[in-house]
């Protein structure tokens, strides 16, 4: 058994804030490295959401250790953002039990984990439980639950009667006195398919998510979310995809690109067919890992950066990208082989 010491440094977050400040990060990417071997680590190093998100994984001429059998760990994420402007805090406490010891690789990389969740920003916070599922190497499962605050800072939250609203920054700007506090649920399943061909790395991560939040505009109101950078329905569906196509030059460095989207679903007579919310974006991100080290207390501490252009969007069309920058980390607590 390996107990180091922990840099449970909960990072002084501050998270998405109002129009001077907000996927998923980076993804609407939340950088995940809740993966256990190395290899899969390695290609989550670049965020795969805002939540929203992705770790390192090694380069393929070098064989990754075996996973612990049951793993105890720390991962952080803080990332800040551009067009839309935010910034934000993702911590998760994770245990992790390996569910096979087969040297396959379909699977050599499955496990399952249970995770307590805790998301900070000026704004607001999200704090819940998560549980992750990886039956096989190239498919893996997380349902999640969030309880939702928001503080009413910043222009936070702000509701309205329906989607067709004007939501852009400049119109937040100005009813920004009308931002109250609340909170609410927030509930995600979040399945998502994975390759490896070479140095190459495929993967797609879809999210389902029901959002139902105390709203003063009632069941049919719909409301700003910073992270998902639309209206939101304060009781109804949401659907996001993160798409990344990943090339592993080094066991430090990956570069690609991804594309992400997101799609609202509303309430009431004609919303669904008037209130497109949605939009999409494209384009490169890369990570850089300051070291490899595994199962220490400070485990590949990681830069990453994504650039974007809007395919589609309400209020963002144009040449101006969405830029969005983070560094990432894990630290174990706990090791048993």
């Amino acid at each position: 058994m390996r107990l180091p010491l922990s840099l449970f440094s909960l990072s002084l977050c501050l998270g998405i804030a109002a129009p001077a400040a907000a996927e998923e990060a980076t993804s609407a990417p939340e950088a995940q490295q809740a993966t256990s071997a190395p290899e899969a680590q390695q290609a989550a190093a670049v965020p795969a959401d805002a939540d929203g998100p992705v770790g390192p994984m090694s380069a393929p001429a070098f064989t990754p250790p075996r996973p612990p059998d049951l793993r105890v760990y720390f991962q952080n994420m803080d990332f800040l953002r551009y067009n839309p402007i935010g910034i934000e805090s993702q911590n998760r406490l994770i245990v992790q039990k390996r569910l096979s010891d087969s040297t396959s690789p379909l699977f050599a990389d499955t496990f399952i984990n249970g995770a307590a969740v805790l998301k900070l920003n000026p704004a607001g916070m999200k704090m819940g439980p998560a549980v992750e599922f990886q039956p096989l190497t190239i498919l893996n499962l997380k349902a999640t639950y969030e309880y939702c605050r928001y503080f009413g800072a910043f222009g936070f939250l702000q509701s309205y009667p329906g989607p067709l609203t004007d939501f852009s920054d400049d119109a937040r700007s100005l009813t920004e006195d009308n931002a109250y506090s609340t909170g609410g649920h927030h509930y995600m399943v979040e399945p998502t398919l994975q390759a490896k061909v070479g140095s190459v790395v495929v993967r797609s991560k879809a999210s389902i998510e029901y959002w139902n939040i105390d709203l003063r505009d009632g069941t049919q109101g719909a409301f700003y979310d910073a992270l998902l950078d639309t209206l939101i329905p304060g009781k109804g569906w949401v659907f996001t995809n993160d798409s990344d196509v990943l090339m592993l030059y080094s066991p430090q460095i990956v570069f690609g690109a991804r594309f992400s989207g997101v799609w609202p679903r509303y309430q009431g007579e004609g919303s669904a067919i008037n209130g497109d919310n949605s939009h999409m974006r494209i384009g490169p991100m890369v990570s850089y890992a300051f070291n490899t080290r595994e199962r220490s207390s400070f485990n590949r501490p990681t830069l990453f950066v994504n650039a974007a252009w809007y395919l589609k969007h309400p209020n963002r069309d144009g040449a101006l990208p969405y830029l969005a920058a983070g560094f990432s980390f894990t630290s174990d607590l706990v090791s048993v082989d």
